[in-house]
């Protein structure tokens, strides 16, 4: 069990384990490449450049700000949309683009290869990202429980 100060350095575990073995999944797929060891070899950094992104960015102040432009009211189901929208939208281009980078290098296809893979993956993203956010939440609560 872990104190409820550390729910969100839990929660961000959960999250960034999930989030980059979806991604993982679906790029490697994607690229006709997906075997076991691919996805190991690409889960690794895109685990480390998730969680670390999660960690040093405020993704969930962000995302409340952007989605309290349009919506009022955290209770509103379109809040907890457009915030998610904000926050996987952040994760996915800065992430996709530095799993890219580590992949590819300095290559002048890079731009282009990121470009025209972004938007197929962020809509992915943000289906994946719906669905898995309740149930880590739930996870990461469950987790955190005690006090001090």
């Amino acid at each position: 069990m872990f104190k409820k100060s550390d729910f969100g350095i839990v929660f961000n575990t959960f999250f960034s384990i999930a989030f980059s073995a979806a991604l993982t999944l679906f790029v490697k797929f994607m690229n006709g490449a997906l075997t076991f060891e691919t996805f190991c070899m690409g889960f690794v950094p895109s685990f480390a450049i998730n969680f670390t992104l999660g960690t040093y960015i405020p993704l969930v102040k962000v995302g409340n700000a952007f989605a309290s432009l349009f919506v009022k009211s955290e209770k509103h189901p379109a809040f907890y949309f457009l915030r998610m929208l904000a926050i996987v939208v952040i994760m996915t281009i800065a992430m996709s683009f530095l799993c890219m980078f580590y992949e590819m290098g300095f290559n002048p296809a890079l731009p282009i290869a990121f470009l025209s893979s972004l938007p197929l993956t962020l809509v992915y993203a943000y289906v994946v990202a719906c669905i898995i956010f309740p149930f880590l939440l739930k996870a990461a609560q469950s987790l955190c429980v005690k006090e001090g």
